[in-house]
Protein backbone atom coordinates (compact mmCIF):
# COMPACT_ATOMS: atom_id res chain seq x y z
CA UNK A 1 0.00 0.00 0.00
CA UNK A 2 1.23 3.46 -0.76
CA UNK A 3 0.81 6.92 1.27
CA UNK A 4 1.53 10.20 0.00
CA UNK A 5 1.93 12.93 2.57
CA UNK A 6 1.25 15.90 0.42
CA UNK A 7 1.91 18.40 3.16
CA UNK A 8 5.05 18.93 5.76
CA UNK A 9 4.11 16.46 8.82
CA UNK A 10 5.63 15.51 12.08
CA UNK A 11 8.74 13.20 11.49
CA UNK A 12 8.07 10.57 13.96
CA UNK A 13 4.50 10.32 11.75
CA UNK A 14 6.68 9.64 8.61
CA UNK A 15 8.99 7.05 10.98
CA UNK A 16 5.87 5.32 12.06
CA UNK A 17 4.20 5.09 8.35
CA UNK A 18 7.24 3.69 6.84
CA UNK A 19 7.25 0.76 8.97
CA UNK A 20 4.32 -0.90 6.99
CA UNK A 21 4.02 1.28 4.60
CA UNK A 22 5.56 2.61 0.91
CA UNK A 23 5.82 6.54 1.77
CA UNK A 24 6.08 9.25 -0.24
CA UNK A 25 6.43 12.40 1.12
CA UNK A 26 6.67 16.71 0.48
CA UNK A 27 8.57 17.48 -2.54
CA UNK A 28 8.22 14.51 -3.72
CA UNK A 29 4.60 13.73 -3.26
CA UNK A 30 3.65 16.81 -4.91
CA UNK A 31 6.18 16.16 -7.80
CA UNK A 32 5.11 12.80 -8.35
CA UNK A 33 1.65 11.45 -9.78
CA UNK A 34 -0.28 9.91 -6.17
CA UNK A 35 -3.65 9.80 -8.70
CA UNK A 36 -2.49 7.11 -10.00
CA UNK A 37 -0.05 5.41 -7.02
CA UNK A 38 -1.64 6.49 -4.17
CA UNK A 39 -3.65 3.92 -1.45
CA UNK A 40 -3.97 7.04 0.59
CA UNK A 41 -2.95 10.57 0.79
CA UNK A 42 -2.92 12.41 3.97
CA UNK A 43 -3.31 16.11 3.53
CA UNK A 44 -3.50 19.61 5.88
CA UNK A 45 -3.70 22.39 3.95
CA UNK A 46 -3.77 21.07 0.09
CA UNK A 47 -5.90 21.38 -2.21
CA UNK A 48 -7.71 17.78 -3.09
CA UNK A 49 -10.39 19.67 -5.32
CA UNK A 50 -12.94 17.00 -7.74
CA UNK A 51 -10.59 16.85 -10.89
CA UNK A 52 -8.22 15.10 -8.75
CA UNK A 53 -10.89 12.63 -7.46
CA UNK A 54 -12.06 11.87 -10.30
CA UNK A 55 -8.76 10.87 -11.76
CA UNK A 56 -7.88 8.89 -8.83
CA UNK A 57 -7.22 5.35 -10.00
CA UNK A 58 -6.73 3.32 -6.27
CA UNK A 59 -7.22 6.14 -3.88
CA UNK A 60 -9.39 4.60 -0.74
CA UNK A 61 -9.00 7.38 1.62
CA UNK A 62 -8.31 10.85 2.11
CA UNK A 63 -6.86 11.58 5.88
CA UNK A 64 -7.28 14.92 6.79
CA UNK A 65 -4.26 16.37 9.10
CA UNK A 66 -6.55 18.45 11.16
CA UNK A 67 -10.34 18.94 11.31
CA UNK A 68 -11.94 21.45 8.69
CA UNK A 69 -12.11 19.80 5.21
CA UNK A 70 -12.96 22.62 3.04
CA UNK A 71 -9.80 22.29 1.14
CA UNK A 72 -11.01 18.66 -0.05
CA UNK A 73 -14.07 17.80 -2.27
CA UNK A 74 -15.82 15.93 -0.12
CA UNK A 75 -19.18 15.37 -2.63
CA UNK A 76 -16.77 14.18 -5.44
CA UNK A 77 -14.82 11.68 -3.02
CA UNK A 78 -18.51 10.18 -1.66
CA UNK A 79 -19.52 9.84 -5.32
CA UNK A 80 -16.43 7.77 -5.98
CA UNK A 81 -16.72 5.89 -2.58
CA UNK A 82 -13.34 7.59 -1.15
CA UNK A 83 -13.43 8.05 2.29
CA UNK A 84 -12.72 11.78 4.26
CA UNK A 85 -11.54 11.19 7.17
CA UNK A 86 -10.19 14.22 9.97
CA UNK A 87 -8.69 14.30 13.48
CA UNK A 88 -10.88 15.98 15.96
CA UNK A 89 -9.81 17.16 19.28
CA UNK A 90 -6.23 16.38 18.28
CA UNK A 91 -5.10 19.82 17.98
CA UNK A 92 -7.54 21.84 20.16
CA UNK A 93 -5.00 22.31 23.34
CA UNK A 94 -3.02 24.28 20.61
CA UNK A 95 -5.64 26.08 18.73
CA UNK A 96 -6.88 27.24 22.61
CA UNK A 97 -3.20 28.66 24.14
CA UNK A 98 -3.06 30.36 20.69
CA UNK A 99 -6.18 32.12 21.06
CA UNK A 100 -5.49 33.03 24.72
CA UNK A 101 -1.64 34.13 23.08
CA UNK A 102 -3.40 36.37 20.87
CA UNK A 103 -5.93 38.07 22.88
CA UNK A 104 -3.48 39.36 24.95
CA UNK A 105 -1.16 40.59 22.54
CA UNK A 106 -3.87 41.99 21.03
CA UNK A 107 -5.15 43.36 24.53
CA UNK A 108 -1.47 44.79 25.65
CA UNK A 109 -0.44 45.71 22.91
CA UNK A 110 2.43 43.23 22.30
CA UNK A 111 3.20 43.49 18.59
CA UNK A 112 3.07 47.28 18.60
CA UNK A 113 5.51 47.63 20.68
CA UNK A 114 8.33 45.22 19.45
CA UNK A 115 7.61 47.04 15.93
CA UNK A 116 8.15 50.23 17.71
CA UNK A 117 11.56 49.03 19.81
CA UNK A 118 12.63 48.21 16.03
CA UNK A 119 12.07 51.51 14.72
CA UNK A 120 13.73 53.65 17.52
CA UNK A 121 10.48 54.47 19.12
CA UNK A 122 9.97 54.10 22.85
CA UNK A 123 7.00 54.73 23.68
CA UNK A 124 3.75 53.45 26.08
CA UNK A 125 0.29 52.89 23.86
CA UNK A 126 -2.59 55.07 25.73
CA UNK A 127 -4.87 52.63 26.11
CA UNK A 128 -4.23 48.64 27.05
CA UNK A 129 -6.92 45.99 29.09
CA UNK A 130 -6.59 43.91 31.31
CA UNK A 131 -8.72 40.12 30.91
CA UNK A 132 -9.57 39.72 34.06
CA UNK A 133 -13.82 40.58 35.08
CA UNK A 134 -13.72 40.93 31.43
CA UNK A 135 -16.85 39.29 28.62
CA UNK A 136 -15.36 36.55 26.68
CA UNK A 137 -18.00 35.45 23.84
CA UNK A 138 -17.07 32.58 21.71
CA UNK A 139 -19.44 32.01 18.31
CA UNK A 140 -18.80 28.07 18.43
CA UNK A 141 -18.78 25.85 21.77
CA UNK A 142 -17.10 22.86 20.48
CA UNK A 143 -13.76 21.06 21.46
CA UNK A 144 -11.35 24.51 21.23
CA UNK A 145 -14.26 27.23 22.42
CA UNK A 146 -14.62 24.80 25.44
CA UNK A 147 -10.86 24.86 26.54
CA UNK A 148 -10.73 28.61 25.40
CA UNK A 149 -13.73 29.02 28.09
CA UNK A 150 -11.79 26.87 31.01
CA UNK A 151 -8.69 28.86 29.86
CA UNK A 152 -10.39 32.36 30.14
CA UNK A 153 -12.67 31.91 33.01
CA UNK A 154 -10.29 29.87 35.30
CA UNK A 155 -6.69 31.44 34.30
CA UNK A 156 -8.11 34.80 33.90
CA UNK A 157 -11.45 35.26 35.95
CA UNK A 158 -13.26 36.43 32.53
CA UNK A 159 -16.72 35.49 32.38
CA UNK A 160 -17.60 33.17 29.14
CA UNK A 161 -20.92 33.82 27.37
CA UNK A 162 -21.47 31.65 23.67
CA UNK A 163 -23.46 31.74 20.91
CA UNK A 164 -24.32 28.17 19.83
CA UNK A 165 -27.44 26.70 18.80
CA UNK A 166 -26.31 23.12 18.34
CA UNK A 167 -24.56 22.67 21.54
CA UNK A 168 -26.74 21.15 24.60
CA UNK A 169 -27.84 22.85 27.52
CA UNK A 170 -25.72 20.00 29.39
CA UNK A 171 -22.27 21.77 27.40
CA UNK A 172 -23.30 25.27 28.31
CA UNK A 173 -23.68 24.09 32.30
CA UNK A 174 -20.92 21.54 32.26
CA UNK A 175 -18.31 24.26 31.08
CA UNK A 176 -20.04 27.44 33.08
CA UNK A 177 -21.01 29.25 29.88
CA UNK A 178 -24.09 31.31 29.53
CA UNK A 179 -26.02 30.31 26.65
CA UNK A 180 -26.85 33.44 24.21
CA UNK A 181 -29.53 32.54 22.23
CA UNK A 182 -28.48 35.65 19.25
CA UNK A 183 -25.45 36.63 17.63
CA UNK A 184 -26.16 40.18 17.94
CA UNK A 185 -26.79 39.94 21.82
CA UNK A 186 -23.34 38.20 22.00
CA UNK A 187 -20.86 40.89 20.01
CA UNK A 188 -22.78 43.77 21.53
CA UNK A 189 -21.99 42.54 25.03
CA UNK A 190 -18.30 40.94 25.11
CA UNK A 191 -15.36 42.60 25.49
CA UNK A 192 -13.22 39.65 23.44
CA UNK A 193 -15.01 37.96 20.75
CA UNK A 194 -13.44 34.84 19.17
CA UNK A 195 -14.67 32.30 16.51
CA UNK A 196 -14.79 28.93 16.39
CA UNK A 197 -16.92 27.39 13.79
CA UNK A 198 -16.26 25.92 10.60
CA UNK A 199 -16.37 27.72 7.00
CA UNK A 200 -20.12 26.52 5.70
CA UNK A 201 -22.17 28.34 3.54
CA UNK A 202 -24.33 29.28 6.74
CA UNK A 203 -20.90 30.77 8.19
CA UNK A 204 -19.50 32.43 5.34
CA UNK A 205 -19.22 35.96 5.74
CA UNK A 206 -21.18 35.84 9.53
CA UNK A 207 -19.36 38.75 10.47
CA UNK A 208 -19.86 42.08 8.66
CA UNK A 209 -19.41 45.24 8.81
CA UNK A 210 -22.88 45.58 10.59
CA UNK A 211 -21.62 42.74 12.77
CA UNK A 212 -18.77 44.50 13.67
CA UNK A 213 -20.78 48.00 14.42
CA UNK A 214 -22.19 45.90 17.54
CA UNK A 215 -18.94 45.73 19.18
CA UNK A 216 -18.20 47.16 22.19
CA UNK A 217 -15.24 50.24 20.58
CA UNK A 218 -12.69 48.55 23.16
CA UNK A 219 -13.19 45.28 21.87
CA UNK A 220 -11.10 42.89 20.33
CA UNK A 221 -11.76 39.94 17.37
CA UNK A 222 -9.86 36.73 17.02
CA UNK A 223 -10.35 34.49 14.16
CA UNK A 224 -8.47 31.67 14.06
CA UNK A 225 -11.55 29.35 12.71
CA UNK A 226 -11.38 29.81 8.91
CA UNK A 227 -10.71 32.27 6.17
CA UNK A 228 -14.15 33.73 4.84
CA UNK A 229 -16.50 34.52 7.76
CA UNK A 230 -15.14 37.25 8.52
CA UNK A 231 -15.50 39.74 5.94
CA UNK A 232 -11.66 41.21 5.32
CA UNK A 233 -12.76 44.45 3.54
CA UNK A 234 -15.62 44.74 6.27
CA UNK A 235 -12.65 43.94 9.20
CA UNK A 236 -10.40 46.60 7.47
CA UNK A 237 -13.24 49.54 7.79
CA UNK A 238 -13.87 48.80 11.49
CA UNK A 239 -10.01 48.74 12.24
CA UNK A 240 -9.17 51.34 10.62
CA UNK A 241 -12.47 53.73 11.92
CA UNK A 242 -11.52 52.45 14.96
CA UNK A 243 -14.89 50.96 15.68
CA UNK A 244 -13.10 48.20 17.81
CA UNK A 245 -10.13 47.86 19.01
CA UNK A 246 -7.89 45.52 17.59
CA UNK A 247 -8.31 42.48 15.89
CA UNK A 248 -5.95 39.01 14.78
CA UNK A 249 -6.90 36.73 12.23
CA UNK A 250 -4.48 33.20 11.66
CA UNK A 251 -6.98 32.52 8.70
CA UNK A 252 -7.57 34.40 5.02
CA UNK A 253 -9.62 34.26 2.09
CA UNK A 254 -6.99 33.36 -0.14
CA UNK A 255 -3.63 31.66 1.90
CA UNK A 256 -1.08 32.49 1.51
CA UNK A 257 -2.33 35.93 2.03
CA UNK A 258 -0.63 38.03 0.20
CA UNK A 259 2.39 40.63 2.12
CA UNK A 260 0.40 43.74 -0.10
CA UNK A 261 -3.26 42.85 1.81
CA UNK A 262 -5.03 45.90 3.21
CA UNK A 263 -4.93 44.31 6.43
CA UNK A 264 -1.29 43.77 6.89
CA UNK A 265 -1.08 47.34 6.82
CA UNK A 266 -2.71 47.92 10.59
CA UNK A 267 -1.00 48.92 13.72
CA UNK A 268 -4.49 47.22 15.15
CA UNK A 269 -3.99 44.34 12.96
CA UNK A 270 -2.42 40.98 13.75
CA UNK A 271 -1.62 38.17 11.44
CA UNK A 272 -0.03 34.60 10.84
CA UNK A 273 -0.08 31.97 8.25
CA UNK A 274 -2.53 29.49 9.77
CA UNK A 275 -0.67 28.21 12.15
CA UNK A 276 -2.80 28.53 15.49
CA UNK A 277 -2.80 24.49 15.58
CA UNK A 278 0.47 23.81 15.53
CA UNK A 279 2.96 22.43 17.96
CA UNK A 280 5.25 19.43 18.53
CA UNK A 281 2.53 18.10 20.44
CA UNK A 282 0.04 18.72 18.47
CA UNK A 283 1.59 17.47 15.03
CA UNK A 284 2.37 14.59 16.34
CA UNK A 285 -1.44 13.74 17.27
CA UNK A 286 -3.20 14.40 14.40
CA UNK A 287 -0.37 12.91 12.14
CA UNK A 288 -0.80 9.92 14.33
CA UNK A 289 -4.98 9.87 14.34
CA UNK A 290 -4.58 10.33 10.36
CA UNK A 291 -2.33 7.24 10.15
CA UNK A 292 -4.56 5.50 12.39
CA UNK A 293 -7.46 6.49 9.99
CA UNK A 294 -5.57 5.07 7.18
CA UNK A 295 -4.79 1.66 9.15
CA UNK A 296 -8.37 1.51 9.74
CA UNK A 297 -9.52 1.72 6.43
CA UNK A 298 -6.41 -0.71 4.73
CA UNK A 299 -7.81 -3.70 7.55
CA UNK A 300 -11.14 -3.96 6.99
CA UNK A 301 -12.27 -1.97 9.85
CA UNK A 302 -14.42 1.52 10.27
CA UNK A 303 -12.04 4.50 10.99
CA UNK A 304 -12.72 5.81 14.00
CA UNK A 305 -12.97 9.85 12.13
CA UNK A 306 -14.98 9.19 8.81
CA UNK A 307 -16.34 12.97 8.07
Amino acid sequence: MTIYILDPVHPKVVDMAKEKYNVVTVPESRTGDWRLEADAIIVRTHVVNGEDIESAKKLKIIAKHGVGVDNIDYEAARRKGILVTNTPGANSITVAEYVVALTLALCRNLCIYSNDLRAGKWRAQPTAFELNGKTIGLVGLGEVGRRVAKMFSQGFGASVSAYDPYASEKIFNDHNVQRITGLSDLLSMSDVVSLHVPLTPTTKGMIGIQELRLMKPQAVLINVARGGIVNEADLYTALKEKIIFAAASDVFLEEPVNENHPLLQLENFMASPHVAGTSDESLIRMGMDALENIEAQFSGKTPRNIV
